[in-house]
């Protein structure tokens, strides 16, 4: 059983997160779509950065049944870098670029967990 219910704080974080990112493409309501899409960009951005976050709380304070800090890490991380690229595709970045800085995060994220599974 968790000690703290980080669940209900990350959902309200979410819920903030949503509402910050709405306001910030708030200005133009003629063209939804495209800002639709912006704002679910933004949200998976600053919710990534939010997990990451947490990550923070968990390596301070493990729970025995919890995922590890590092799961939580990395699982952020990948948050953010899908927000990120689809962020910079809406704006019109060459398709290959992000695709290949995705990978590159990918890859680094599988070295790093290689890396402390074999140091153990």
């Amino acid at each position: 059983m968790p000690k703290r219910p980080l669940g209900v704080l990350s959902i309200g974080a979410l819920i903030v997160i949503s509402a910050a990112s709405a306001i910030v493409f708030a200005n133009d309501v003629a063209n939804f779509p495209l800002y639709a899409s912006k704002i679910l960009s933004l949200t998976l951005i600053l919710f990534g950065l939010w997990v990451v976050g947490l990550a923070g709380i968990r390596a301070s304070n493990p729970e025995v049944y919890g995922k590890g800090a590092f799961n939580v890490f990395s699982g952020g991380i990948l948050i953010t870098v899908v927000g990120v690229a689809w962020l910079l595709a809406i704006y019109e970045f060459p398709a290959l670029y992000l695709l290949s800085a995705v990978l590159l995060i990918l890859g680094i994220l599988v070295v790093a967990a290689a890396v402390r599974t074999w140091r153990k």
